[in-house]
């Protein structure tokens, strides 16, 4: 979401005045936007306690009210305790809300996403309008009750990781390895990407590199198996991202789910083809950038995918940077006032 930030405002508030209310631990470039920072917990547990607190819910309205705002552009967390009593108090001032909708459908396995998801419906219903990264989900977001739905393509983030590419190109040598790089979820089929790996025996490495937590029986596999895997379990920085998307022949994505994703934009700027499973957001994302489809649940299937995809030229839409797509979001904002 920080990256996401990083990559818009800087571009809407060029055309736009914007003030940014965040928690306090975002550090990111946010251009000519004007800051306000507001207080979260350190762990999920303290972040939750204070998203119950009506009194701090309130703090924060007052300030967005006093702001002034033409409208209110609700970037993340629809479902949060925080926004359905803002969403009652803006019954008073009848500020014009505005939504990004990043998970029309919330990803299995998470119990903030279940929440989420449970009690979004309040806020959606209320909303002027809801913005979504992709049509197949057009119906999903309608079913949910909002009343109006835009759809603006996620915009890419690559070049946060190329202007790491030219210092290190020199030396790294582009290996037959399959890479995989994003938050470790259950969602994401890092269970059927392993089979896949076990399946290839060591002909293309499988490269997993992300932070989460692994189940114990996927985190023997890759352990039992040094010359078919090699694990990056944390958060990478960008140096490290570039690196990794420069050694790699191929990406994988064996998402079980998927509504948006950046990698597909990442991995095409690196000029690395993509393999990913036919779900979701994926339908639109994988062959929009020259990308290969493969049956979801599927190790067999995504093992050939790896294969195949490898030596593929992969397409990069460059009317997708955010310098074209905050456009589009200053045009919905304009329309909505």
């Amino acid at each position: 979401m920080g990256q996401y930030l990083e990559a818009l405002v800087p571009h809407i508030a060029n055309s736009l005045e914007v003030h940014l209310f965040v928690p306090n631990h975002f550090k990111g470039d946010i251009g000519n936007a004007i800051l306000h920072n507001f207080p979260t917990g350190e762990t999920k547990p303290k972040a939750l306690f204070k998203l119950l607190n009506p009194f701090l819910a309130k703090k924060i309205w007052n300030e967005i009210v006093e702001v002034k705002p033409d409208l209110i552009y609700l970037f993340n967390g629809e479902g949060y305790p925080w926004v359905l009593f803002w969403m009652v108090w803006n019954t008073k001032v009848s500020i014009p809300f505005l939504i990004t909708l990043h998970d029309p459908e919330p990803h299995p396995g998470n119990l903030w996403e279940v929440l989420n998801g449970k009690f979004r419906k309040f806020v959606i219903k209320r909303a002027k309008s809801i913005h979504i990264h992709s049509n197949q989900f057009l119906e999903t977001t309608k079913q949910l009750g909002a009343k109006d739905v835009i759809v603006i393509p996620h915009g890419s983030f690559a070049d946060r990781f190329l202007q790491y590419k030219q210092n290190n190109i020199n030396n790294i040598k582009r290996e037959k390895a399959a890479l995989f790089f994003g938050r470790l979820e259950a969602y994401k089929g890092i269970d059927i990407l392993i089979e896949a790996g076990l399946l290839l025996n060591g002909k293309i490495k499988i490269i997993i590199a992300g932070p989460g937590k692994l189940p114990p029986t996927l985190l023997d596999k890759i352990n039992q198996n040094p010359t078919i895997f090699e694990l990056h379990n944390y958060f990478l920085p960008d140096s490290k991202v570039a690196e990794l998307f420069q050694r790699a022949s191929v990406c994988v994505l064996p998402y079980k789910q998927v509504t948006q994703s950046a990698v597909p934009l990442i991995a095409a700027a690196f000029g690395v083809p993509v393999v990913a499973s036919a779900v979701g957001g994926f339908l639109e994302d994988i062959p929009r950038v020259g990308g290969l489809l493969v049956s979801p649940n599927d190790p067999a299937a995504l093992a050939k995918g790896i294969e195949q995809a490898i030596g593929i030229t992969p397409l990069y839409p460059h009317e997708l940077s955010f310098l074209y797509i905050s456009r589009e979001f200053i045009k919905w904002f304009q329309n909505n006032i």
